[in-house]
């Protein structure tokens, strides 16, 4: 099961380890105990945005053939299991809810929020590794599929391509933001 996770999280596992030495670095932290907190709630982020099938599966839409499997999993206790059904499954939920760009958005406020603030190192990591998560899956989703219209689903229109360079620059923007905050 581990392998499985391993292959299926390989780039978000890089992602979280470039923003634990960013941070480290950028704010010299020295105290063993920060560090080991910077680098779990970096880790924490590579998994934040997956919680959108469990708010699919028990709050949203819990009696959907989706949520239904995924209930059966967790009810048999069978993670492996469920790791493979999501990922091949992933596709079936169009309006997802922590991968959109409404959330992406408001993921970047937020990082820029805690960043800025006296928040802990935790909260620092997992708010900004979310952030570069969210940043990925999109552009994951972009170059697998060559549409973001599943990612712009809570829009009323969609954008074009020049709206989509945009909104990209602005998300580039916000991260180099944040990191010149820490």
């Amino acid at each position: 099961m581990l392998k499985k996770i391993f292959d299926l999280y390989k780039l978000p596992l890089i992602i979280a380890v470039f923003v634990c030495v960013a941070i480290i670095a950028l704010t010299m932290e020295s105290n063993p105990l920060q560090i080991a907190f910077i680098v779990l709630g970096a880790f924490a982020g590579i998994f934040f945005l997956d919680l959108d099938y469990v708010l699919h599966t028990y709050f949203l839409e819990p009696a959907s053939d989706f949520s239904k499997s995924f209930q059966g999993f967790m009810h048999h206790k069978d993670f492996n299991g469920l790791v493979n059904y999501i990922h091949y499954h992933r596709n079936e939920l169009k309006e997802k809810t922590l991968n959109s760009a409404i959330f992406q958005l408001v993921l970047g406020g937020a990082s820029i929020l805690v960043v800025s603030s006296t928040a802990s190192n935790f909260a620092k990591a997992l708010v900004i590794s979310a952030f570069i998560n969210s940043m990925y899956r999109m552009a994951e989703q972009h170059f697998e599929y060559k549409d973001l219209n599943d990612w712009f689903w809570a829009f009323k229109t969609k954008p074009d391509r020049g709206g989509i360079v945009v909104y990209c620059s602005i998300l580039v923007a916000v991260l180099v933001l944040s990191f010149s905050l820490l």
